[in-house]
């Protein structure tokens, strides 16, 4: 959970401004949330990190339930505990996983969005969101993207855990081997 968390926050600390810049460009340039380009540095470089609070702060419970959910999908699939499973296996295990954790991680996409393209405060936003009904309104899309991220992923993950093995004894099994990827990165 700990190195999740860590891996996941850096990922968000890292990625987050190369997001906000995409949000700004789907939105046809700079957004009203956007510091405009007459305004200091500093306050440019913190506009980009507006809507960072959300991810930010449910990465590591997000990928703690991530890896419960592909792990015992992966036993109930028929797969030893600990040890690599079949490839399609790995797929199906987590394109359920993807799935599932839609739902959970859609209300934190579409706030992290909003505050990008909106600016506010993360009250103010989530307020907004409720009243228009826009939490889940392109929640099929959503979990979509999930699913093959997931499934891009861990089978990815698997596939690094095989060659892993060829050169070192030992199991390495694919949450293993996604986890030491999320810490080494």
């Amino acid at each position: 959970l700990v190195s999740g968390g860590i891996a996941g926050a850096t990922g968000v600390l890292v990625g987050h401004a190369f997001d906000t810049m995409k949000v700004q460009a789907q939105l046809g340039g700079a957004s009203p949330a956007a510091a405009p380009s007459t305004a200091p540095l500093p306050q440019r470089i913190l506009a980009l990190y507006r809507g960072i609070l959300p991810p930010l702060l449910t990465t590591g419970a997000v990928r703690a339930v991530y890896f419960a959910i592909f792990e015992n999908v992966k036993l109930g699939l028929g797969a030893p505990p600990g040890d690599t499973a079949p490839l399609q296996t790995v797929l199906l295990a987590a394109g359920v996983t993807g799935c599932s954790v839609a739902p959970l991680t859609q209300p934190f996409v579409a706030l992290k969005i909003w505050q990008q393209a909106n600016g506010g405060t993360l009250a103010a936003a989530s307020a907004a969101m409720w009243s228009r009904g826009r939490v889940f309104h392109v929640f099929g899309l959503h979990a979509g993207l999930e699913t093959v991220g997931s499934m891009v992923y861990l089978g990815a993950c698997q596939r690094r855990g095989e060659g892993s093995r060829e050169k070192s004894p030992g199991s390495l099994s694919t949450t293993a081997a996604c986890q030491q990827a999320c810490t080494s990165a």
